[in-house]
């Protein structure tokens, strides 16, 4: 084989790779139109809806902060009833809003007399912001979120941290960072251990040959990196909480084939915390609290009063 031949298959190789990174980056970096709405299959549709016009009947408050690159992310400030140092600052998934993912847990928490932040990511909802951050920029968020609501209530607050999905990776990811002492716990259900881990997984689930997708994968972070900021393996929730403080609840789905309970597991046993893990029976992806309502208070109950009265959770 000529050489010039093998030079102009492994430019066409690299000219059909970089294409197929790029639109890899940006099928899952890039802000969609459309994002959040909710999918008319969804089997809990009716309780979202539900949750949605309760939501609308209460008194709310449109709050908003500036992200370290200059975004304004936006939320919603749900005040308790009654006076309470208590608050969820809840955090939601890849490509949808918070009340998808918190329609049920809003109104529970309400009804326990908490606080509620509900926030969109950048990139989501109300927030600005053309890319996703998965957590790796997300967890500067939440931190200017968490020291908003510390500003807030003067330092006289308990702060709980839920996330779910990427909301969940996000918060394990801020675990590690210097935060005030009004963060008492976190609760992630169904979190990933990387964005890397996870596309490597959906890689593999799918079937999709590894020595094609791996450079395709790697070049796409590399984009990311130029573009949005951050590339696919620079951060892991994993190993965030191997130098955290915080204790933390993690659940999730036996079922969940989207992002598998072992990533939960592998979480548990580099967390460096006290920490608990719940594996839901019968659960798929972000199920767990429809599944197991009852049972999902409960252990969400018990995670946040041990932490505030110093008793052990089981």
């Amino acid at each position: 084989m000529k050489k010039s031949t093998i030079l102009k298959g492994a430019g066409l190789y690299g000219v059909m790779t970089g294409a197929a990174a790029w639109k890899f980056f940006s099928y899952t970096v890039k802000r969609r139109e459309g994002d959040g709405k909710l999918n008319p299959s969804n089997p809990y549709i009716e309780l979202i809806k539900e949750k949605n016009t309760w939501l609308q009947q209460q008194k709310t408050e449109k709050v908003s902060i500036l992200s370290f690159d200059g975004l304004k992310l936006r939320g919603i400030f749900l005040p308790a009833e009654k006076k309470t140092d208590r608050v969820i600052l809840a955090v939601h998934g890849f490509r949808v809003n918070a009340m998808k993912d918190f329609a049920g847990l809003l109104y529970f928490y309400h009804q326990q007399g908490y606080h509620v932040l509900l926030v969109d990511d950048r990139a989501h909802g109300a927030s600005e912001g053309k890319y996703i951050g998965f957590g790796c920029l997300d967890r500067e968020d939440c931190y200017r979120w968490i020291h908003y609501l510390d500003r807030r209530f003067h330092g006289q607050c308990s702060i709980f941290l839920h996330g779910i999905s990427m909301g969940a990776a996000t918060v394990l990811m801020t675990s590690s960072m210097n935060l005030p002492v009004s963060v008492k716990g976190i609760i992630a259900d169904c979190p990933y251990t990387s964005i890397w881990e996870e596309f490597c997984y959906l890689t593999e689930k799918e079937k999709k040959p590894w020595i094609i997708m791996y450079p395709i994968i790697k070049i796409a972070g590399k984009i990311c990196k130029a573009v949005a900021g951050y590339e696919y393996d620079e951060i892991s929730s994993a190993g965030e909480v191997r130098d955290t403080k915080i204790p933390i609840l993690l659940i999730h789905g036996k079922e969940d084939r989207f992002v598998p309970p072992s990533m939960s597991e592998k979480i548990y046993d580099s967390c460096a915390s006290e920490k608990e893990l719940w594996i839901v029976p019968k659960a798929k992806h972000a199920e767990a609290y429809y599944i197991a309502q009852e049972e999902y208070e409960t252990h969400v109950l018990r995670f946040i009063e041990s932490k505030l009265h110093g008793t052990v959770g089981s």
